[in-house]
């Protein structure tokens, strides 16, 4: 029995450290790469204080990482095709993440509900209630914001010009996070291990990512990160099983490119010496009568999404009798994809700092 056990947990960590080690670090790098030409090359063509610094910078860190991860599964693919069966030569990696962003005539009604339902009933309320009780959380991303050069948008005077270069922005960002932590980690990650450990490992790091960003550099308080770390997980942990189920990426990235732009309007306001409260008063008042409007027409979808939720990570936290998990094993594979999402964590700072 212990030496089930022991061969139970070395299988676990192995098949989560090759992801890691063969996969991911490798993308990473290779991103990292990129990025620091990008930011060299750019500041010589493009003056850094202009908006089109900014629009540029993440328009192309988001097509850096795309292309990328396209091109490594590309190769991956490749090299596996030499060691399976002619039969399975169908299976291409690169193109399985491709359909991540299809969009096709049956399904683009539901994929635009889904953009409807995550930003109404999910980040709207959380941006809300967390912005609204805890104001200074905007005055924080104020000031970690506004000193980086590719961010000179938010002191743009013009209206328009600040919304559009937003949109951009913020698209870009929200692609490029989605495709690394839903498109790679939640899902590539599911090919390798359980789809419930890719879904916890893609929210932790992603919530390391967010809260650490946003908090280890200023000086901020043990509560203020505490918020933001539950606020980060709960969305973290929302588009990750969205995604693992429905195989979309593009309502996850559009629901968060609007609720990012909004936020952006209010720390355009508050630069501006604008009231904090009424901005978020005026702004999220019809959004949130809207998210009720929604959550009353989509009870019965909302419940049904609730459900499979619970059940998925009831799962999660159940031994997994299939692997003949013991309790121990349990406990290890918890512990351990923690610990794998702290490691990735760490790596992804190399492309997003």
């Amino acid at each position: 029995m212990g030496r089930l056990i022991s061969v139970n947990r070395r299988e676990m960590a192995t098949k989560r450290f090759k992801f890691l080690f063969y996969e991911v670090v490798l993308i990473f790098f290779l991103i990292f790469a990129i990025l620091i030409s990008e930011w060299v090359l750019l500041r010589l063509i493009v003056n850094p204080a202009s908006a089109l610094y900014g629009m540029l910078f993440y328009l192309i860190r988001a097509l850096a990482i795309f292309l990328v991860i396209i091109l490594f599964l590309f190769i991956s693919n490749r090299y596996r095709l030499k060691k399976i069966q002619p039969a399975n030569k169908e299976l291409a990696l690169h193109i399985g993440f491709l359909k991540l962003y299809k969009m096709t005539k049956k399904n683009y009604f539901y994929q635009f509900l889904y953009i409807l339902l995550l930003f109404f009933l999910i980040l709207t309320p959380l941006e809300f209630l967390i912005s609204f009780t805890l104001p200074q959380t905007v005055s924080y991303r104020a000031v970690s914001l506004v000193f980086e050069s590719e961010n000179s948008y938010l002191l743009l005077d013009n209206f328009l010009l600040f919304l559009f270069s937003s949109c951009v922005i913020q698209f870009s960002i929200s692609f490029s996070e989605e495709t690394v932590f839903r498109g790679l980690i939640t899902k590539r990650g599911s090919e390798h291990f359980n789809k419930i450990s890719a879904v916890m490992i893609s929210t932790f790091s992603f919530t390391f990512v967010e809260v650490l960003l946003y908090t280890l550099f200023f000086t901020v308080s043990y509560y203020f990160g505490v918020i933001w770390f539950i606020k980060s997980f709960i969305i973290g942990l929302v588009l990750s099983l969205t995604m693992i189920r429905r195989k979309w990426l593009f309502p996850l990235i559009f629901a968060k490119t609007i609720n990012s732009v909004i936020s952006s309007v209010i720390i355009w306001e508050f630069l501006r010496e604008g009231n904090i409260i009424q901005s978020l008063i005026f702004i999220y008042s019809p959004l949130l009568i809207i998210s009720l409007i929604l959550l009353i027409l989509q009870r019965s979808r909302v419940k049904e999404s609730l459900q499979i939720g619970m059940k998925m990570m009831k799962a999660y936290f159940r031994n997994d009798i299939k692997a003949k998990e013991s309790s121990g094993d349990k406990a290890f594979r918890i512990l351990f994809d923690i610990f794998l999402a702290f490691l990735l964590f760490l790596f992804a700072l190399l492309i997003s700092v």
